[in-house]
């Protein structure tokens, strides 16, 4: 209940004077404001600890973050990612770690710095070597440049990794499917089923018959599985 807890906050702003009572009343606004989508005022409040109070505070660097993540400043975002970093360099919970590293190196990808995007996904998966979603991530970067082949792999890796839900098949049946059009030039479901090699067949319809069956619903996945899977 984020309205109800930001009512809660600013009912007891009036009554509590101290640094202590402020940092935690405003890093708690913060938070509730970033969970109901309102970053710009979010960014205020965690900015009134970051100012006032203590220029190192975790919990509100990181909804000052969250908050310029999702209002696309990426600079922003990443700068006060990278302090978390540099302040929790010896934190023992790296799992924690390994999820900072992976935010910035997307902001950093999404930035068009490919090579900073790359270091710092290197480090979340070094850190956390089992999170099959830093290795998804790298497939989504492939798909993006056009590198078919190793966001497959990547794929394939996650899903050996034990990522077998809905999310993953989607993901791969969108991924080859998007490679067939751009190779042949056509989404025309009949153009492809004519054009596609029964290898590339095979590769689009797996996946896509798969996220159907786990219940994708996509009208048009829907009616090209029909028309050329079956």
């Amino acid at each position: 209940d984020f309205a109800g807890a930001l009512a809660g906050f600013d009912a007891i702003v009036p009554k509590c004077k101290g640094k202590k009572d402020r940092i935690a009343i405003q890093s708690g606004r913060a938070h509730a404001l970033n969970r109901q989508k309102s970053y710009a005022e979010a960014i205020t409040a965690a900015d009134a600890v970051l100012t006032k109070d203590d220029k190192t505070h975790l919990f509100s660097l990181f909804e000052r973050a969250y908050a310029n993540e999702h209002l696309g400043k990426a600079d922003l975002a990443s700068a006060d990612y990278g302090q978390i970093i540099a302040l929790t360099e010896k934190n023992q919970n790296v799992k924690e770690r390994a999820t900072i590293y992976a935010k910035v190196a997307d902001l950093n990808h999404s930035a068009g710095k490919t090579a900073a995007a790359d270091s710092a996904l290197a480090k979340a998966m070094e850190l956390d070597p089992a999170n099959a979603s830093f290795v998804i991530m790298q497939g989504d970067w492939a798909v993006k440049a056009g590198d078919y082949a190793a966001a497959d792999a990547a794929y394939s890796k996650a899903t050996a990794m034990g990522v077998s839900d809905l999310e993953i098949y989607q993901i791969r049946s969108e991924a080859s499917l998007k490679m067939v059009q751009e190779k042949y030039g056509t989404t025309n479901a009949k153009e492809l089923r004519a054009k596609m090699t029964p290898e590339e067949k095979a590769l689009v319809c797996t996946d896509a018959n798969r996220a159907l069956a786990l219940g994708w619903k996509n009208p048009q996945m829907d009616m090209f599985a029909a028309l050329t899977c079956r």
